[in-house]
């Protein structure tokens, strides 16, 4: 075993149960779920990273009462009845098998998730509503308040009936017993409003019920925010207090801090803040309530490296340490600690991809690991039957994704890269500093091939009068796509680029740029924010409602700090129509009137891609076997293109 992470590696105590490293994943939901249930998608997914070694892991904020379900979805759990108990008994017997201990966290979604079932209203503890949600929820009765306490118990019952090792409490977010604690959204005058002690009865009244459920056999934690960060919300010193009023209380096992609530637009962002957000951005929280407890505190928040991590326990901050987006990156990250393999951690990047898909209605997804969330459906990856010979043509995603896999599997292969670097359009990306790290992604790829001695070869474009002469069983076709351009009237010498030019370095200097994006992606983003860091003036045109449009919020939100504080300006619903001298005149995407941008420098034209099809005519009169993925096929997102390389590498 290593003895770099000897700290990372260790148990931990945490109440009356220890578990078996300081490594923890924390509560995500991947909405794998069936019928509101764990089924057979959510159990693998769960199993891989337990077989991987977490030392602790949670479901996600799990809905205990009807009210707080808002906008839940049958992927997503539940756990308000007694007929759950079986289900999440084969998620208990799973996790156990592989060594693992697994939390539910239990909670109650408040005013922070919309409902449109009549009869059905959001509740809160005041008429506080989510910036982004906007409903105004229903002010609970004391009533109702005992309701959902009593739900809580019982819900803890059904974690302890099933063989699960325990609860959170989610009291963080901004989620109803966080929206009870902090004076931004509780204005109550009874009491459960007020003073710091009123504001406590609800969250204090469900631990009773919960630690009741649980039986004194039972791990039972909390979540807390160490600051809101925003004005009038829980602040650090006031959260210390919190901390160690539940401390007094001898029910509590462990303290989870977090940051933000999802009732302001701003810090519903910032708590799963994307990369260029710092590693460990909000460790200093939980080392503030470390120093005023001595219950077990957790940390997170963008910890990836394990480096980091065995830091932060050395230097005492915390006790545990939160990895979720590693874990989706690589669900054996502990395995290859153990085994000294540390280099072969698949890096999470901060792309967001696994947050993005989720908040978008989907699956869990991960930008370079295609096996996240396709756990159950995809299997382990298998020697190959027969050993081939395999040609790879492209060394984007695809290709690299493709070639790592089938050499994997036992195949020889060989990857032709054109240019002299591998990464395809990903790599001319980061070129973006805000988009830097996600290189990792590539430089993690040519090290695997590397260890799997494929044979790479740079600066090798394949023609179509050498398709016939490849020595290879298989082909694969991952030549990728080109930028699609567009004639803009009365451009004449004004330069008009795509942003790949931009990437590559080929923008002349410019005082005023345009930047006409249709993509809704971060093409145009990206080529607009190199622009503002070389001191140009920068306006973002599109057709689309709003900049970014098909991005979720939660990396919308950093992209407009970064933007907005560089100077750009927005122009929605708006596209260029033509260029007179060097007035860029914008037409509205509906009936509005022209738009005139003086003095312009430069444009930058994004309309998306083309896909490379060059070698099609070659390729199907040689015949044989011959596989188009990625870009290639047709031109979508990373993830896709590295899905498909994997799928491909299977089949071979």
């Amino acid at each position: 075993m290593s003895t770099e992470y000897s700290r990372l590696l260790s148990p931990l105590k945490i109440g009356p149960k220890t578990v078996r490293n300081r490594v923890l994943v924390t509560a995500h939901e991947p909405r794998l779920a069936e019928n509101f249930l764990p089924g057979d998608r959510y159990i693998a997914y769960q199993r891989a990273r337990a077989r991987g070694g977490a030392g602790l892991q949670l479901s996600g904020a799990t809905p205990v009462h009807r009210s707080g379900m808002g906008g839940a979805h049958s992927d997503g759990l539940l756990i308000v009845d007694d007929g759950v108990v079986a289900a999440y008994r084969r998620l208990a017997e799973a996790i156990h098998a592989e060594g693992g201990c697994f939390l539910v966290q239990l909670a109650h979604y408040g005013a922070t998730s919309g409902s449109s079932e009549p009869g059905q209203p959001i509740w809160g503890p005041s008429p506080v509503a989510s910036e982004l949600v906007r409903d105004v929820p229903h002010v609970m009765t004391v009533k109702e308040i005992a309701e959902v306490v009593g739900a809580f118990g019982a819900a803890a019952r059904h974690v302890r009936a099933s063989g699960l090792d325990g609860c959170e409490i989610l009291a963080a977010f901004g989620l109803l017993v966080a929206a009870f604690l902090s004076p931004y959204s509780n204005h109550r005058g009874d009491a459960y409003g007020g003073s710091l002690e009123n504001r406590m009865r609800f969250m204090l009244e469900i631990v009773d019920a919960v630690r009741a459920g649980a039986g004194p056999d039972s791990i039972v934690g909390v979540r807390i925010p160490g600051d809101e960060l925003v004005a009038g919300g829980l602040g650090p010193a006031e959260m210390k207090e919190v901390a160690r009023r539940l401390e007094a209380i001898g029910k509590v096992d462990y303290l989870n801090v977090a940051a933000g609530t999802n009732l302001d637009r701003v810090t519903r962002a910032t708590h799963w803040g994307p990369t260029p957000l710092p590693h460990g951005a909000y460790v200093p929280l939980a080392a503030a309530i470390k120093a005023a407890v001595r219950l077990p505190v957790f940390t997170t928040g963008r910890i990836t490296d394990p480096r980091q991590a065995e830091k932060i326990l050395a230097d005492g901050q915390a006790d545990m340490i939160g990895m979720t987006r590693a874990h989706l990156a690589d669900p054996d990250l502990v395995v290859k600690l153990i085994e000294g393999r540390a280099d072969d951690i698949r890096p999470c990047v901060g792309a967001n991809l696994c947050i993005a898909s989720v908040l978008g209605g989907g699956h869990v997804r991960c930008i370079h690991n295609p096996e996240a969330g396709r756990e159950h459906a995809w299997g382990p990856t298998v020697p190959a039957v027969r050993r081939k010979r395999v040609a790879i043509i492209g060394g984007g995603p695809a290709g690299l994704e493709a070639a790592r896999v089938a050499a994997l599997r036992g195949h020889r292969v060989t990857l032709y890269e054109r240019s002299s670097q591998l990464g395809g359009h990903l790599r001319k990306t980061t070129a973006v500093p805000a988009m830097a790290e996600l290189g990792k992604i590539i430089a993690w790829q040519e090290d695997q091939l590397r260890k799997l001695q494929v044979v790479v070869r740079r600066d090798s474009p394949v023609t179509p009068a050498e398709i016939g002469a490849l020595d290879a069983d298989a082909i694969v076709v991952a030549t990728g796509s080109r930028p699609h351009t567009v004639v803009i009237p009365g451009a004449g010498d004004l330069p008009v680029l795509t942003p790949t030019d931009v990437f590559d370095g080929k923008a002349p200097p410019a005082r005023t740029a345009v930047v006409w994006d249709e993509s809704g992606l971060y093409g145009g983003i990206g080529a607009a924010e190199m622009l503002s860091s070389a001191g140009a003036t920068v306006h973002l045109v599109t057709p689309s409602f709003m900049i970014g449009e098909d991005l979720d919020h939660v990396r919308r939100v950093p992209i407009y700090q970064r933007l907005t504080g560089a100077g750009c300006r927005f122009h929605p619903n708006a596209r260029v129509a033509r260029v007179e001298g060097r007035a860029v005149v914008l037409a509205s995407a509906y009936d509005g009137p022209e738009e005139r941008i003086e003095g312009v420098d430069l444009i930058v034209g994004w309309h998306g891609r083309r896909v490379d099809d060059d070698l099609a005519t070659a390729l199907d009169a040689r015949g044989g076997e011959v596989h188009w993925i990625g870009d290639a096929l047709a031109p979508r997102k990373v993830d896709i293109a590295m899905a498909e390389g994997a799928m491909v590498g299977r089949r071979l």
